[in-house]
């Protein structure tokens, strides 16, 4: 069943089952005062990002394919301890991305006019599987085993104009690797960590998320762990904060961010009121980007580093550390 039905309403909340389509040009998409918006204002309002991150022994990688209907961006990175390499293209409109819009299907960028720039996503009921390549210098591929591990999947309503479709994963193993400059760096299985966040909707206009991710083994024989929580979006009867261990998700209550705005390289804190979430966050690096061109705009940071803290499960009692787990977290304004 397609996310949204015959008379243009979505299926809201977590869900047990991933939809076979967002169908989001059947969405009955209205203004705040009720107004139906036209074929081509829809087009223009629909968002969509897809997002796969790895966590390896000394390296970060990412990299994203984002629509914004005006424009699309295509991101990777490779953070190691010799320094960070970035490459990013801004297109207009839709000019070299594809998607089905599946969360079991695939998305693909090709630049029109760099040879061999190309990301093709593929999402089946086993794995997220990425492939890239920017030029001989940068390319890879990285898989993430979903066999063993749940997804996350919600649907919440942006007040009264929109829906956010979230799909992550990050419970299971993730092999690949990646190489730049003649140096590959490969991903173990039994040690990194990894991400995927599958998200597409009619967004605020103007979004503001903190969002963080922890992934990976403390110590060799413990549990594979994978942190995900955020604020700010995604909030609106259903959540997405989970913890998953060995593949199995398990709830988080709502969290804080405490982070100097102004030094985002300075410690951050994560937590709950209620004290089940207690986390210290170090960043290592960041990436970011700082833009406002008036009918668009950003103030992205992205840092990478490390955690410190546990993690209390409320329906079990059991009391999980993440010392030394690499991950993410991130202050994010767009206007889009």
């Amino acid at each position: 069943m397609d996310l949204i039905n015959a008379k243009g309403v979505p299926t809201w909340g977590r869900l047990s089952n991933l939809p076979g389509c967002i169908n989001w040009q059947h969405y009955d998409a209205r203004n705040a005062m009720g107004a139906k918006r036209m074929a081509w204002q829809r087009r223009f309002l629909f968002k969509h990002f897809d997002f796969h991150g790895a966590l390896g022994d000394g390296f970060t990688f990412g990299c994203g394919m984002v629509r914004l209907g005006m424009l699309n961006s295509t991101f990777a990175y490779l953070h190691t301890a010799t320094g960070l390499h970035r490459i990013q293209f801004d297109l207009p409109l839709d000019f070299g991305f594809q998607s089905d819009y599946k969360p079991i299907g695939q998305s693909s960028w090709t630049h029109p006019f760099k040879k061999n720039h190309q990301v093709l996503a593929v999402r089946t009921e086993t794995s997220r599987e990425l492939n890239f390549r920017f030029g001989d210098t940068f390319h890879g591929h990285l898989s993430i085993d979903c066999k063993e591990s749940e997804t996350l999947a919600l649907n919440t309503p942006i007040a009264n104009t929109g829906f956010a479709y979230a799909q992550k994963n990050s419970g299971g193993a993730i092999t690949g690797h990646v190489h730049l400059n003649g140096v590959d760096y490969t991903l173990d299985p039994e040690k990194a960590g990894c991400y995927h966040d599958w998200t597409a909707g009619f967004l605020r206009r103007e979004t503001f998320w903190n969002w963080a991710c922890a992934s990976g083994r403390a110590a060799p024989g413990q549990p594979l762990l994978s942190l995900n929580v955020a604020r700010g979006v995604n909030e609106t009867s259903a959540h997405e904060n989970v913890l998953w261990v060995n593949g199995q998700l398990n709830n988080l209550p709502l969290v804080l961010f405490e982070y100097d705005r102004d030094n985002i390289h300075a410690p951050w804190r994560v937590y709950s009121q209620c004290g089940a979430v207690d986390l210290q966050f170090t960043p290592k690096g960041s990436i970011d980007d700082h833009r406002n061109l008036l009918v668009l705009a950003s103030r992205f940071n992205q840092c990478f580093g490390e955690f410190n803290g546990t993690v209390t499960l409320k329906e079990t009692g059991a009391t999980y550390s993440l010392n030394g787990l690499s991950g993410w977290c991130e202050d994010h304004y767009a206007k889009w």
